[in-house]
């Protein structure tokens, strides 16, 4: 069969990369809405905060079902339904007059639409368009997170400001409808075969194929289904490396802005260096999907973890008189935290393809949610305990280095599966 001059795996990114900017759009924005809100009601910071709390574990619970939904009905039903039910969700939030019904509505409602079409979703999906570009294309659609949070994020603020946070959430329902159920209705597949293709678009017969596939460490899954996968110690090490990788980036980014006012600088010069991550992480995807897939997985991923590992220690050193330590902290931990988005993914396809796949992730990202949630939880606490954050920032950096070495083991448990 002769190569087609275009894979529509590329339209599949194209219409992803959409999907995670509005999604991750609506995750972040949700800082500005907290101002405005807490405002209006006199809730506490605090009260207000829970909601993102209950967002973000409703968000990880709801994973292994999502994933379930996508192996059977595939990503054509689920991620049009995603979209219908955060615009209802958003629009009830809208009208919303008790800090229950904010709970209710944003708090249950709504992440479990933006677990269905945002990088979890994604994780299940994407991997199955390619095999010798996997890394990068993954990379791609990931940058959409950046993007919709660099765009998204001050545009919902203008809105406010403009006509108020209740209109503002009323316009995010009415485009989230708009903008993400007509692509992915029409354009969004399953798998290439549903079409009469293969992944990349070409044709090889399946030992040509495992020549090629040099960038991928194991020529056929280590395991077929969730049965085979529960059993199989590459599984768990990456379960594992799941779990420090989300505690040690999570309780980093969220508590970066706090850190770097403890040391001197402004508020706002904080928020002027997590944007600048941010940015820097939409091209870090795209890079270290490229370079998983040239170098290969597990040196590509220990390239990233050891920049944000030295980003970390930048952030540790940080003082007034040393500020260029900021910037290399931004370079540094905004190109390093970004290499996840792409490798864990496209590695995790590459031992566990197949018709359970989606339970799989599922599994991961339920596991590195908890990581998350506790290691922000976490750094809170030691901060109380100990009145800054290296202590937690020391915990963080050791688990970037147990992250890594969980990831190669699974890597070298893999390579003696063959």
């Amino acid at each position: 069969m002769a190569r087609e001059k275009f894979f529509y795996g590329w339209v599949i990114i194209g219409v992803s990369f959409l999907n995670l900017a509005v999604a991750f759009g609506i995750w972040y924005s949700f800082s500005v809405f907290l101002v405005a809100v807490s405002r209006e009601f006199s809730w506490s910071r605090a009260a207000v905060s829970g909601v993102f709390s209950l967002f973000m574990m409703v968000q990880s619970l709801a994973a292994v079902m999502i994933g379930a939904f996508i192996d059977r009905f595939g990503p054509r039903i689920v991620f049009p339904a995603a979209s219908v039910l955060i615009g209802f969700s958003l629009w009830l939030t809208s009208t919303i007059e008790s800090i229950s019904a904010y709970y209710l509505w944003y708090g249950v409602l709504t992440p479990v639409g933006i677990c269905a079409i945002g990088y979890i979703a994604h994780s299940m999906v994407l991997p199955r368009w390619f095999e010798k570009k996997r890394g990068l294309a993954i990379g791609i659609a990931m940058a959409g997170v950046g993007v919709g949070m660099q765009v998204m994020v001050p545009l919902t603020q203008y809105i406010i400001s403009l006509w108020g946070w209740r209109v503002a959430y009323r316009i995010l329902a009415i485009s989230t409808l708009v903008v993400l159920f007509i692509p992915n209705a029409l354009l969004q597949r399953r798998n290439p075969e549903e079409i009469g293709l293969i992944p990349d678009g070409g044709a090889m017969d399946t030992e040509e194929k495992r020549t090629y596939q040099g960038f991928v460490d194991v020529p056929k899954p280590v395991a077929q289904n969730l049965s085979h996968a529960l059993r199989s110690m590459a599984f768990w090490f990456l379960v594992a490396s799941s779990f420090f990788t989300s505690f040690a980036v999570q309780s980093t980014l969220i508590h970066q802005v706090a850190a770097v006012v403890g040391k001197g600088f402004s508020s706002a010069k904080g928020a002027l260096f997590f944007g600048l991550t941010g940015i820097i992480g939409s091209a870090g995807k795209i890079l270290f999907g490229y370079l998983s897939d040239r170098l290969g997985r597990e040196p590509a991923f220990t390239l990233g973890m050891g920049s944000a590992f030295l980003g970390i220690v930048s952030l540790m050193l940080l003082t007034p008189q040393y500020d260029f330590l900021l910037y290399a902290y931004a370079v540094l931990f905004g190109l390093g935290y970004s290499s996840v988005a792409p490798i864990f993914p496209a590695r995790s396809a590459d031992f566990f393809l197949g018709p359970d796949f989606g339970k799989i992730v599922g599994i991961f990202s339920l596991i590195g949610g908890m990581g998350g949630a506790i290691g922000v939880w976490f750094s809170g606490k030691l901060f109380d305990l100990t009145g800054n954050y290296t202590t937690s920032f020391l915990l963080a950096a050791v688990f970037m280095i147990l992250n890594v070495l969980f990831f190669r083991w699974a890597g070298t448990v893999a390579r003696r599966h063959k």
